[in-house]
Parts: structure tokens; C-alpha cells; sequence
């Protein structure tokens, strides 16, 4: 049949879709602000115009009591990611985040006792040397504290059922350190460290920043972003036959798409799993994704109401969907939709938002800005092996999940019907190193709740939710989830490669059917170039890289490295001192910092040493983490560009501070940032 399109001047008389058209833009436009500047503290959550811009400069990471053996084959027991424990004694009573330069705190989730974390005392946050939070966990996740310390930014069991979390972006320009009283079980921090503290200012309680909790609280109700005063709307109605794709908007740039909304007549589950969004930017098809999971409903027409995205089902089983996140393009884009389904889909109403932008042009040229990404795949697990949201080559960062599962119940030692897949962690790799980044405890965990989100329970926060969950009686064969977690402030960066996946039950051990849609910014060329590796342990390379220390004894390791190759034995030779280590590296002279990265023994954690570049200052490398099942471990450090820009060799001097333990090393690597500054 023919495909008829109308233009659809006239949709927001309608009643039903009047409300949708009066989703309200943020009240003032913003400031122009330089290209390239690091987005933090507040500025993550007014600026989110600035979301594709990527920070070459920072690394995102994670510590967290995931169980350091990796966890045991049995199925009839749940993880043991409650384990990891403190780092060290000090603070509050027990340490569970802790570093040296600077670098800014953006989550921090717990759970124990279904939520309740009354147990676990006072938690106390110190930043440069200052205590900015001392008090009783469980009173300031119920916010007791007041502003900034409020719902959304910080949540109780109630709120995000059966964890807690504290989302208030505490930057630090020295030094930070989180401990609890007590009794500590399931947690993980996220943060991200910076070469240097230019443009830092520490966090202080005193500024309540209401303006940035109203935006947070009127999540998928309005558009989150600073409003501008050149945006033009674009509207159109299609019926769309099976089999079909029909373009819903397209424009030129340079430019970006600031918000996208569609109303579709009757929304079953069958249909939004079948329709699917494509989204073309300068000529690429970087969006291809089901449409109800890209908007958080993946199992089906469900209320969303999340930061970037939502979902609102209306009394005449029509549903409206809406889409905030930004998305530039330096030269054309399109919108279209997929008709995968067997019968033609009438009366579909979209409206774009665009924003013609001059600086999109140059952004996405230069590579500081990324393009908008969404990775989506389905189908059923692979015993043992992580399901993969996202696979990257390039450079870019990793911003949210929409993630459907479909499985089965498990009888367990613990319960006659567990949703055991829900036992499985994440874990993060990025740049090509063998540890990863982020290392989970569990699935709900990542979405920030708890205990099986308290048996099922829904609910949509600004930045996570599980919005829906089924069983046999809601339309699904035993059990049945659809989640989101969206990473603003914690969004994580890559220069070259990333890989982000996670297990489905402890250690991969049962197969439900995973459908999931990443969202990302990227850009396909690396931002890396690798320059130089030194081995400690081998003569002729301490020769060719002039190596010196004092001291040092060198020993033979065969151990793992934890996460996905944690059953896989890696031998090599380790050198430890506590006297001052000095080599000479080769570095590509354009390069805008510096990648050092160490394979260590990390049996004994809190290694740190001061580090300096030909003589001159940068830093002190610390890291807290140790494992002794998983004795090999890569991490990075942020050598800054006041020190290595314009150099072709770089004299590397690490002195162990006095209260480290030896510093050990297998490996150093030398990657040159050589991408966009």
C-alpha cells in the first residue's frame, strides 16, 4: 500500500499529544564557554549541552569489595562480592576509596541488610586535607543533611530499592579519602583522576545547588539542558508498512539534535520491540536500536522517567516517548524508523528538535567532540563469557546502558527462586590494558539497587531505574527485567579501545536471553600513540632505557590478572624496590600527555610513589588496591602536558613515598596522548 505522510502542523491541539508538547526547555541560555575545558562538579548537570565533548585528560575508575577470587563454580551459592573489604584501617574506621592529585568523587553506593546500612555507622569524605562529610551513612542517603545532599543525588533503599547511593560531583584538587565506621559489605566508589587541578575547585557543602536538583527532579518531564533561542522543531506523522524504513526528520548542519519525541497510537510490546530507531550523522548510521528499549522500556510500555530519556504511557494506551541526549553533527542528519514487524504501523507522530551550531564543525573534526553512539544487540548468553555492551575501537566515552533480560529463576542454597543472572558483575577495559578499570559486584549493583531491586520492585530515578519487571503472569516466561543507568559525571573516558561487559549469574553460569543499547560518544581514530616500554627485570632493556635503582630484588610471579582471564596463569619476572627508580622513555614530541602504564605485583596494595619528569614535579602515583589470588594488575597513570609537551624523551624519576610498601614493576608502557587536546 502506498505509505502516507502528512505534515502534522496541527499535533499539539491534539489533547493527547498537547501535554507532550508541553514538556518544558530549561528557562536561559547559557554562556558561551571555551571548547576543550574539563566539564566538572556542578557544571556535569547545567552544561549537559556540552556532553559530547570529550576530556582526553581523565580516566575514570573504580574501587569496590567485588570478591578478589574472582568467586567459585558452585550455583547453589551467590556471589561473594560482599567481601572485598576495606583497603586499609584509618578514617572513619575502614578506608574504601582513597587518592593523591586530583580528581573529583561522582558516585558512591552501598548495600547490606536488605538497604538498611544503619550497620555500617558513619561515613566520613575528606577532600584536600578538609572533612566535608561526617555523619551516620544511613542518615545522609535519607537526606538528612539537606541540599546539596537531597533526593535525587543521594537515595535510600526506598528510593533505589535495596541499595543506597550518594551522585553529588565532590571535585578535589589534592587528595581524597572515603571511610565508613564499620561492618562493611557490598560497595563501590566511582571517580575520576586529572593530570593537574587547573580548573578545579574543591567541593563544598555550602553551595546547595538547588538549581541542579529542580533539573534533577523534573527528570523525564523536560528537557535537562540550557535552553537556546535558535532551535527549530521539525514534525511529521508517518504510517509506516511492514518491512519499511521512513524518514521522520533529517536537517544540515553544523548542528545538533536537542530533543526527539514520537507518539505512538498504541504501543505493545510486540511493536516497540520491532520498531527500530536509526539516527544518520555526516553520512554514518550511528544509531540502529529497538525503540522501546533506546527509551528505557525494553520489555514494553512502562513509565520512564530518567534524566536523558522517558517513556509515558497514556490513557489510550498511546505512548509518548522522549529523548534529550545531545547529539551534533557537522553536516547532515537523518531520523528514520524501522518497520520490522509483519503489519503496517499507522499514525506514528515524531517532532525533532534542532539547533544549528557553528562549533560542531570544527568539534567533530578535530575529534574533541564525539559523535552520539548507541550500541545495541540481543540474544541468548555464552557460558562463560561476558555479554558485551559495548566493543570500541577509537576514542570516546561510555555514557549509559538500557539493558532487557529475559532468564530463568535459579533454586539456590538461599532461595527456591533465585534471578541468579542478577549475580553477575561488570568489568571495564580501556586502552589495552589487562586489568580492568571498573570491576563490579553484581548486576543490580550496577544499577545502583539492591537484593534483586527488593524482589522486583519498580522504579525510575533521574540516572537509574529497573522500570519494569515481569514474571510468567506479566507476559514473560519465568523472569524478566528492564533496566538503566545513565553516567554523566562518571562517564567512562577511552583513548583508544574500550570494552565494557558484564556477567550474566556468577561467573557466567546460567544462559538468559540479554538484549542491551549502549550509549556513547565516540570517534573511530585513536587518540593514542604508543612510544616506548621498559622491562625492569631485563638487563639489556635497564641499558637501553638508562633504568636505575636501589636495592631492588627481582622475583618470579606465575599468577592471574583478575576479571574475564582470571583462570588463565601468566608467569614474568617483577622487580621491587623502595629506592628511587629512574629510565628514559621515548615520547612522539606533539603529544599532549603522557599514558604510564604499570604491570605490577599487587599483592600488597597502597604502592605509591612521587613521580617527576626531568627533574620537575608531577604528582604523587598512588594505588590503593591490592589481590593476592590475582597477583597481576595494570593502572594507569596521568602524566601531565606542562611537563612532556614538545619532548622526544622524558627522564621518568619514582621515588617511593616513606610509608609505601615496596614498589614493584614488570612492565612499564608509554602511550603519547597524540589526539585532541
Amino acid at each position: 500500500m502506498p505509505v502516507a505522510s502528512r505534515a502534522w502542523t496541527a499535533a499539539c491541539a491534539l489533547m493527547l499529544w498537547a501535554a507532550a508538547c508541553a514538556i518544558a526547555p530549561a528557562a536561559a541560555e547559557p554562556p558561551a564557554a571555551g571548547l576543550g575545558e574539563k566539564t566538572v562538579g556542578w557544571d556535569t548537570y547545567r552544561r549537559l549541552d556540552r556532553l559530547p565533548y570529550l576530556d582526553a585528560e581523565s580516566q575514570t575508575l573504580q574501587v569496590s569489595s567485588f570478591d578478589r577470587s574472582g568467586g567459585d563454580f558452585d550455583i547453589s551459592t551467590g556471589n561473594r562480592n560482599g567481601t572485598g573489604g576495606c583497603l586499609a584501617p584509618g578514617g572513619a574506621g575502614c578506608v574504601i576509596a582513597e587518592d593523591h592529585g586530583a580528581g573529583e568523587v561522582d558516585s558512591i553506593w552501598f548495600t547490606r541488610d536488605g538497604g538498611n546500612v544503619r550497620a555500617i555507622g558513619h561515613i566520613r569524605i575528606e577532600l584536600d586535607g578538609q572533612t566535608v562529610v561526617d555523619t551516620p551513612l544511613q542518615s545522609l542517603v535519607d537526606g538528612e543533611l539537606g541540599a546539596p545532599f537531597a533526593w535525587p543525588l543521594v537515595a535510600n533503599a526506598a528510593q533505589s530499592p535495596g541499595g543506597v547511593y550518594i551522585k553529588v560531583p565532590m571535585p578535589y584538587r589534592r587528595s581524597m579519602r572515603i571511610s565508613v565506621a564499620s561492618h562493611l559489605e557490598y560497595y563501590h566508589v566511582d571517580y575520576r583522576q586529572f593530570p593537574n587541578a587547573d580548573g578545579i575547585t574543591t567541593f563544598s557543602p555550602a553551595d546547595p545547588a538547588l538549581d541542579v536538583l529542580d533539573t534533577l527532579r523534573a527528570a523525564g518531564t523536560a528537557d535537562p539542558k540550557p535552553a537556546t533561542s535558535t532551535a527549530t522543531q521539525s514534525n511529521r506523522v508517518i504510517d509506516l508498512p511492514a518491512g519499511t524504513e521512513q524518514t521522520v526528520a533529517e536537517a544540515s548542519g553544523p548542528g545538533s539534535i536537542s530533543a526527539l519525541r514520537l507518539r505512538l497510537p498504541a504501543a505493545t510490546d510486540q511493536l516497540l520491540a520491532g520498531l527500530r530507531l536509526r539516527i544518520e550523522f555526516d553520512g554514518r548510521t550511528l544509531v540502529d536500536a529497538p525503540l522501546g528499549e533506546f527509551f528505557g522500556a525494553g520489555l514494553g510500555a512502562n513509565p520512564v522517567r530518567s534524566l536523558m530519556f522517558a517513556a509515558d504511557p497514556q490513557p489510550d494506551r498511546s505512548l509518548v516517548l522522549w529523548d534529550w541526549w545531545p547529539m551534533p553533527f557537522a553536516n547532515s542528519t537523518r531520523v528514520t524508523l524501522v518497520n520490522t514487524t509483519a503489519a503496517t504501523v499507522p499514525g506514528i507522530a515524531g517532532d525533532v528538535t534542532t539547533t544549528p551550531d557553528a562549533q560542531w564543525a570544527a568539534a567533530l573534526a578535530s575529534g574533541s567532540a564525539g559523535y552520539f553512539t548507541a550500541r545495541a544487540h540481543a540474544g541468548p548468553t555464552i557460558q562463560g563469557q561476558d555479554w558485551v555492551f559495548a566493543d570500541e575501537q577509537g576514542h570516546g566515552k561510555f555514557v549509559g546502558v538500557s539493558h532487557t533480560i529475559r532468564g530463568q529463576r535459579t533454586k539456590t542454597a538461599f532461595s527456591d527462586g533465585a534471578p541468579y543472572f542478577l549475580e553477575g558483575a561488570e568489568r571495564v577495559y580501556t586502552d589495552g590494558a589487562a586489568s580492568p578499570q571498573w570491576y563490579g559486584t553484581g548486576t543490580e549493583d550496577l544499577y545502583e539497587g539492591g537484593w534483586y531491586f527488593k524482589d522486583g520492585t519498580h522504579f525510575s530515578d533521574p540516572l537509574n531505574g529497573q522500570p519494569d519487571q515481569r514474571t510468567a503472569t506479566g507476559g514473560c516466561a519465568d523472569y524478566c527485567v528492564a533496566v538503566y543507568r545513565i553516567m554523566l559525571a562518571d562517564a567512562i573516558g577511552y583513548h583508544s579501545a574500550l570494552r565494557f561487559g558484564i556477567e550474566h549469574g556468577k561467573r557466567n553460569m546460567v544462559q538468559p536471553d540479554y538484549s542491551s543499547t549502549a550509549f556513547l560518544y565516540t570517534q573511530p581514530d585513536t587518540a593514542l600513540t604508543g612510544s616506548d616500554d621498559v622491562r625492569p627485570a631485563d638487563p639489556v632493556d635497564r641499558v637501553l632505557h638508562g633504568y636505575t635503582d636501589a636495592d631492588a630484588t627481582d622475583q618470579l610471579l606465575v599468577s592471574e590478572y583478575e576479571g574475564t582471564e582470571d583462570t588463565l596463569p601468566v608467569v614474568g619476572s617483577v622487580r621491587s624496590t623502595q629506592g628511587v627508580i629512574t629510565f628514559h622513555v621515548q615520547v612522539d614530541p606533539g603529544n599532549h600527555g603522557v599514558l604510564l602504564r604499570r604491570t605490577s605485583d599487587q599483592a600488597t596494595g597502597f604502592q605509591s610513589a612521587d613521580v617527576a619528569v626531568d627533574g620537575v614535579p608531577a604528582g604523587t602515583w598512588l594505588q590503593p588496591r591490592s589481590n593476592t589470588f590475582h597477583r597481576w594488575l595494570d593502572d594507569t597513570y596521568l602524566v601531565p602536558q606542562s611537563v612532556t609537551a614538545g619532548k622526544a624523551q622524558l627522564t621518568i624519576t619514582l621515588a617511593p613515598t616513606a610509608d609505601s610498601p615496596p614498589w614493584t614493576a614488570s612492565r612499564y608502557h608509554v602511550d603519547a596522548l597524540t589526539g585532541p587536546a
